[in-house]
């Protein structure tokens, strides 16, 4: 491979891995409870808000938060965190979320 293929190689191999780096930076909104560890839990937090703040009106990243505060032993921020989704999930009219749904009202009565 001469000096000129190998730069070019070099150049191709560099761009492959800052895409991939702006790929995995990306937050999905179900990416709260991406890679937790029990003894993480304030890590996992720190990125469920930024997914949280990404995603504003999708109830999924407060349904997972509301989990991470309820670990933590946050009860209110929990029961904030799993209103706002219930709240989310009427005003946007969707009928296609049944699990989440049952899922945010069962979290939802523990609060009460």
């Amino acid at each position: 491979m001469g000096k000129g293929q190998l730069t070019k190689a070099i150049g191709m191999g560099m761009g492959l891995v800052i895409l991939g780096a702006c790929r995995s930076s990306q937050l999905e909104a179900d990416s709260c409870l991406a890679d937790v560890e029990a003894n993480a839990l304030d890590r996992a937090l720190q990125r469920c808000n930024r997914v949280v703040k990404a995603h504003p009106q999708d109830p999924r990243p407060h349904n997972d938060r509301f989990l991470l505060h309820t670990l933590l032993q946050n009860k209110d921020a929990a029961c904030q965190d799993i209103a706002h989704a219930a709240a989310l999930l009427e005003t946007s009219g969707a009928k296609s979320h049944n699990d989440l749904r049952a899922e945010i009202l069962v979290r939802a009565d523990s609060c009460r």
